[in-house]
């Protein structure tokens, strides 16, 4: 290992400057010192001045010369294959890094609550803010980020422990089956039904495998526990389901009329208010100790960016849940 660490140190050491390759490559593309000398904004003489210093460094030459014209070498055709990709890497990393801007606020947020609650949401945003400079980071993986990638707040259900971020519960669980109008009307139309009868027509599943986030886990076993009587009179077999851990990939063969499916309220109750899906039964499943959690970078507390952030996040959150309020009390009328 440490003879592999002194001959790596010593390539290194050896290794030409980053301007004389880059000077090389540019000569390279164009086969011209006069148009490399334009692209780098130097002089031509800067230009024959590094690429020589480079050949002598390497010993070999590197192009062809002819009057004006280059060309080049079986040497400097080897080089410039292995240098060009490396070169433009680091140029477009460069660029990445001269552009990344430090003030931006940056959030984090899953797969599937970007998808179903937040891109919907984006547009008025930025509407409302729009000096704002947002920097969304979707992940299923929040506390494996790059320190680089340090985001000011993450919306999860399992929030971090770090000291450095502060926790707040943001809205507790609501879970009700939703189905396609179509579905609905093929399946459960004129129909009194009871919260299992839906599971005698085709149901769509949360898997548990691959996800990563299974720590409070609702699926229609839940649903069956939750309602079944304890003589199991009312058993109902499934037969026909489609199983995925892509939550997003289920909402969307809910729409598409394939099964009722277990629906988060923050997820769909924006389809259920378009009419692209329906509740087949008013009962739900509502969990007062299972949260989305707002947690905060404590450094972010101070930014203006986070206030403003905050203030409409709370106002986004207050009205989805009193919907689910109004809902309710219709329910019971």
């Amino acid at each position: 290992m440490q003879k592999k660490q002194l001959f790596t140190d010593r390539l290194l050491a050896q290794m030409p400057s980053l301007r004389a390759l880059r000077c090389f490559v540019t000569a390279a593309r164009y086969e011209s010192f006069t148009q490399a000398a334009e692209v780098l904004c130097v002089t031509q003489a800067a230009i024959s001045r590094q690429i020589k210093e480079l050949e002598d460094s390497l010993d070999v030459a590197l192009f062809e010369r002819t009057g004006r014209h280059i060309a080049l070498t079986d040497a400097g055709r080897i080089l410039y294959n292995a240098s060009y990709l490396s070169i433009m890497n680091i140029a477009e990393a460069a660029e990445a890094v001269r552009r990344s801007d430090k003030h931006a606020f940056t959030i984090c947020v899953s797969h599937t609550f970007s998808a179903l609650w937040l891109s919907f949401r984006l547009p008025s945003f930025r509407k409302r803010f729009p000096n704002m400079r947002l920097h969304v980071i979707v992940t299923e993986h929040f506390m494996e980020l790059d320190e680089l990638m340090e985001p000011d707040i993450i919306i999860t259900k399992n929030p971090p422990r770090e000291q450095e971020y502060e926790v707040e519960p943001l809205f507790h669980d609501i879970v009700y089956p939703v189905c396609s109008p179509s579905f609905y009307q093929q399946h459960f139309q004129n129909k009194k039904l009871k919260p299992l009868d839906l599971l005698s027509r085709p149901t769509l599943h949360l898997s548990l495998l691959g996800r990563a986030q299974v720590c409070e886990h609702v699926d229609w076993r839940v649903w069956r526990n939750w309602f079944q009587k304890g003589d199991e009179s009312d058993r109902v077999t499934e037969d026909d389901y489609l199983e995925s851990n892509d939550y997003r990939l289920l909402v969307a063969q809910a729409e598409a009329g394939e099964g009722t499916l277990l629906g988060w309220h923050h997820l769909v109750h924006r389809q259920v208010e378009q009419g692209l899906l329906i509740r087949p039964v008013q009962d739900a499943l509502v969990f007062h100790d299972r949260h989305h959690y707002l947690i905060t970078h404590k450094n972010a507390k101070l930014r203006p960016e986070y206030l403003q952030f905050r203030e409409w996040l709370g106002e986004e959150v207050d009205a989805m849940m009193r919907e689910w309020r109004g809902v309710q009390a219709e329910t019971i009328k």
